[in-house]
């Protein structure tokens, strides 16, 4: 945004300088209509953007392995904005982009085939600030690194035999309960 004017912005921090009306943490901005500033910690903004593809992505789209996965950074240059040519996607699985700010970028698979992302109308991926990002299920970026794979196919049975000795367990206290319940209605019935 803003034809490349924001660039100086996005590298360099701005110092508090001596506040606005006696505060020393506020800002007097002059902002035009529909726009936005966004303001935050120095800290925030190290480190760069890394992505990662989940397996659900790569499975979704019919893709082996991320072997088989290429990147295209859009970038600007003289003024406009254009992809870069493809590079393998790294093969531990983390394209560290460590002195972007944001990132704009689109996935090829296998024979050159577009995996596009699916919340936005180009296909392009796009990571507006600096962290982790992984993309997941049928093509969207999501904040964060990948969660661990998903179930395997023995995981259900062991959750339904969990299930299946969790009933049988009830089952036994209730069996049990019921006993007590007629050994007591006994005692009071010899009592009497």
């Amino acid at each position: 945004g803003g034809q490349c004017r924001l660039e100086h912005g996005h590298a360099h921090p701005f110092w508090p300088l001596h506040g606005i009306d006696g505060r020393p943490h506020s800002v007097k901005m002059y902002l035009p209509a529909r726009t936005v500033q966004v303001l935050a910690k120095d800290r925030l903004l190290q480190g760069g953007v890394r992505l990662f593809v989940s397996e659900d992505f790569l499975a979704e789209h019919g893709v082996a392995s991320l072997a088989d996965v290429d990147v295209s950074m859009q970038v600007w240059q003289d003024g406009q904005q254009v992809m870069l040519p493809p590079v393998k996607f790294p093969a531990d699985g983390c394209l560290h982009l460590e002195h972007n700010f944001d990132a704009s970028f689109r996935l090829e698979g296998p024979e050159g085939k577009e995996l596009r992302c699916l919340a936005s109308k180009d296909g392009l991926f796009r990571a507006y600030f600096p962290g982790d990002y992984t993309i997941s299920g049928l093509g969207y970026l999501s904040n964060g690194m990948p969660s661990p794979s998903a179930p395997g196919p023995q995981e259900p049975v062991e959750v339904e035999e969990a299930v299946a000795e969790e009933a049988a367990a009830e089952e036994s206290a209730v069996v049990e309960e019921e006993q007590a319940v007629a050994e007591e209605e006994q005692a009071v019935a010899d009592e009497a």
